[in-house]
């Protein structure tokens, strides 16, 4: 009896060291799981919702992205640092279809800005790249219709800008034109490369005056410009890219250099072409390249043309006459399928029967 109660009070600090430890042991496992609220970051807030902005961003080895931001505000800065850790990233359609916004400040240690980081903000009028920006994305300023100037810090080592328009340093490539540029563009002397989706969506631009260095024109670069009338390209000109004047409503003539020897796919669809000529330096035409161009009623194809896509003159509806000026390229069945013009040939061209493409063909009278 006289050792039990002994072993009694022994027994009781026992249950009472053990359920301190365990406590203990629950804070520490509630340390360990509990996440860390990031802080508030430095906005200016001008007519937001009751929600106030939402800013997310990923912090990977030591340095923050900037992932998604769905805020209301009109002017937003974007830090230099989060958490300690340098912005060095904005994510592809990080700050998409932000139409409130009307004012963004880029961070001092942004190096990229991702495609389509600030598609759809429409009230943008201006921003400025600062000089770390290395890399900027295609379209990463699509549908920024009230955008009229890019402007890149002097000391950026990768970009530059002129009158708002956006080249790389050496001013070879031209990479953007802002989408609220109006009437008349002068290209810089010295660009030999119109960037893929370069003038996309440019609306109100009316006339593109190309020096005569010009070598390449990228895929979509003038896509989708409605108000474009008058566009003369160069000799120095080889390559004309998929779709690089698609939808350009108002061009209505075109003189293609002896230096082009092809037409990039859906090159002139969907746009107001009334004319077309074509140099004898110019060897293939691709899929697509005159698709749905109502305004056309007749073109004639040079002899040093050997073949021609499917649906390249598609949908032409009005499309009366096709003379070819030697012997018959090869062709997909449905190059003219949508249209019914007569197809003429010159006398003495070899290849020729009485169907091509599966149209009716004639020989051209001899001229007097």
């Amino acid at each position: 009896m006289k050792h039990l109660l002994y072993l009694t009070p022994l027994f009781f600090l026992l249950c009472c060291s053990k359920k301190e430890d365990t406590s203990t042991n629950s804070n520490n496992e509630n340390k360990v799981t509990e996440k860390k609220v990031a802080p508030e970051l430095q906005l200016e807030v001008i007519n937001s919702d009751s929600a106030g902005p939402d800013l997310k961003y990923e912090i990977v080895d030591g340095k923050a992205i900037i992932v998604r931001y769905s805020g209301t505000a009109e002017s937003y800065t974007i830090p230099a640092t989060i958490e300690g850790a340098r912005v060095s990233e904005i994510k592809r359609r990080a700050f998409e279809n932000c139409t409130s916004l009307k004012s963004v400040i880029i961070g001092e240690n942004v190096v990229t800005i991702g495609p389509w980081a600030f598609s759809g903000c429409s009230g943008i009028s201006s921003i400025e790249i600062p000089e770390s920006v290395t890399t900027i994305g295609n379209l990463a300023f699509n549908k920024c219709f009230a955008l009229e100037a890019i402007n890149v810090q002097e000391n950026n080592n990768s970009y530059s800008s002129e009158e708002g328009v956006l080249y790389d340093r050496e001013k070879i490539k031209l990479v953007q034109c802002p989408l609220g540029k109006v009437g008349e563009l002068n290209v810089e002397r010295g660009v030999k490369y119109i960037n893929d989706f370069a003038f996309r969506s440019c609306e109100q631009i009316t006339r593109i005056n190309l020096n005569n260095e010009v070598q390449l024109i990228g895929n979509g670069a003038f896509q989708a410009c409605t108000a474009l009338n008058q566009i003369s390209l160069p000799e120095s000109i080889n390559s004309i890219g998929q779709m690089a004047f698609y939808k350009c409503e108002n061009l209505t003539s075109i003189e293609l250099p002896e230096s082009i020897k092809s037409i990039g796919v859906q090159a002139f669809s969907n746009s107001g072409l009334k004319t077309i000529q074509f140099s004898s330096g110019i060897t293939s035409i691709s899929k697509g390249a005159f698709f749905d161009c109502p305004s056309l009623e007749e073109i004639t194809i040079p002899e040093s043309v050997k073949s021609i896509g499917r649906g390249a003159f598609s949908r032409c509806a009005n499309l009366k006459s096709v003379t070819f000026l030697g012997d018959a390229p090869s062709a997909s069945s449905d190059a003219f399928a949508g249209t019914s013009p007569t197809i003429f040939f010159t006398p003495g061209a070899q290849g020729w029967s009485d169907q091509f493409s599966g149209l009716d063909v004639q020989e051209r009278p001899s001229q007097p």
